[in-house]
C-alpha cells in the first residue's frame, strides 16, 4: 500500500510540474470572408453558440522600429498603437518561430518603454489549416499611452501607414475581432487565452476550430501583425 501511495504521489508531482511548466498561450484562427465561410460577426457568434454583446471599436496602427541587436536570427521587433474613443495603448513585441534562448542578450530582454507597462511572455498558437497549428514565441509589453509618449525616440518608431479599423466582441472567454484594413480587405479572428498544454489546445480545437471549419472558412497563414502592416 505504501508503495502505491508513493507512486501516486510521484505521478501527481510529475503532473503538477508539467502544468507549472506550461507557458501562457493565445490560441487563434483567422480568415478572410472573401474566401468563403462565415461572412459577418453575427454569423460567427451564432456558429460558436456565443451571445451577441456590445463591441469595442479601435483604430490600429503598426510601426517599424529599430531592431535590437539581441533580436538575432528570425526574431523581429514591432510596435503597435491602438486607439479607442477615449483610450490609447502602445505595445512593443519581439516575436520569433522558436523558443527564446536560455542565455544571451535576448534572454535578458526588458520592456523598452519609458513609462510603466505590463509585460508578458506567451506562445501564439494559430491554425493555418486543418492540421496541427503553427507556433510563434513572443515577449511584449503594453502601456496605456500612444507610441509617441511610450517609446523612446532612439527606437525610431515610424508609422507604416496601414491604419486599420477593428471591432472586438468578447463573450464567454472568447474574443472575436473584425478587422477592416486600409486596402478594403476584411478579416476575422477568433482567439482565447490559455496554457500551452494538450488540454487547452484540444479544447480550443473542439470549441472553436472544428465548428468554424465546418462552416467552410479557410484559415489564413499570416499573423495579425503581418496582415495589418501591409497596405
Amino acid at each position: 500500500m505504501r508503495r502505491i501511495r508513493v507512486f501516486a504521489y510521484a505521478l501527481l508531482l510529475e503532473v503538477s510540474v508539467t502544468a507549472f511548466a506550461a507557458g501562457d498561450a493565445e490560441f487563434a484562427i483567422r480568415w478572410d470572408p472573401a474566401d468563403g465561410g462565415l461572412q459577418t460577426a453575427q454569423e460567427v457568434l451564432a456558429a460558436l453558440g456565443l451571445k451577441n454583446s456590445k463591441g469595442m471599436d479601435f483604430v490600429v496602427q503598426y510601426f517599424a522600429v529599430t531592431q535590437p541587436s539581441s533580436a538575432a536570427g528570425d526574431f523581429r521587433a514591432v510596435a503597435r498603437e491602438r486607439r479607442g474613443a477615449s483610450y490609447a495603448d502602445a505595445t512593443y513585441k519581439v516575436r520569433g518561430p522558436n523558443p527564446f534562448p536560455e542565455a544571451g542578450p535576448l534572454h535578458k530582454w526588458e520592456c523598452p518603454f519609458s513609462i510603466p507597462a505590463r509585460s508578458k511572455e506567451e506562445v501564439d498558437i494559430s491554425w493555418i489549416g486543418e492540421k496541427d497549428p503553427q507556433r510563434a514565441f513572443s515577449r511584449s509589453c503594453t502601456a496605456e499611452a500612444d507610441i509617441a509618449r511610450a517609446m523612446p525616440k532612439e527606437f525610431g518608431a515610424k508609422p507604416l501607414g496601414c491604419t486599420s479599423r477593428m471591432r472586438r466582441i468578447q463573450a464567454d472567454g472568447i474574443k472575436l475581432e473584425q478587422w477592416d484594413l486600409r486596402n478594403g480587405r476584411r478579416l476575422f479572428e477568433v482567439s482565447a487565452n490559455g496554457r500551452d498544454r494538450p488540454r487547452d489546445l484540444d479544447n480550443f480545437r473542439r470549441r472553436i476550430v472544428d465548428p468554424l471549419l465546418s462552416h467552410e472558412i479557410r484559415p489564413l497563414k499570416d499573423s495579425k501583425t503581418e496582415l495589418g502592416s501591409t497596405c
